[in-house]
């Protein structure tokens, strides 16, 4: 069920991590906001195959009960993508591959 989604990314830090052990690499961390909804802690990485993926953010309560943001439709998963792919190629300078 996907409707047209208003998406903003806003607040991106470029971290550009090194790359871990899975072959995945942090590019930015991004507040995204859509629909009136606000998400803190998203996440832009870079796979071994060279495609990014955003994420939702997640952690821990103080309790260690996990805690969790996904994006399911996958529509609504690429445009956040897209989105947030060309926000860090313009503070980058870099740009990246989002399919």
């Amino acid at each position: 069920m996907t409707t047209n989604q208003d998406i903003t990314i806003s607040k991106m830090t470029v971290i550009d991590g090194a790359v871990n052990m899975q072959g995945n690499r942090l590019l930015a961390a991004f507040d995204l906001f859509m629909n009136g909804i606000r998400i803190v802690g998203c996440v832009l990485t870079e796979g071994p195959d060279s495609v990014v993926k955003a994420k939702g953010p997640s952690g821990k309560t103080h309790r260690s009960v996990d805690i969790r943001v996904t994006f399911e439709d996958p529509v609504m998963k690429r445009a956040i993508t897209r989105k947030a792919a060309e926000a860090y190629a313009v503070l980058s300078g870099r740009e990246v591959s989002d399919e």
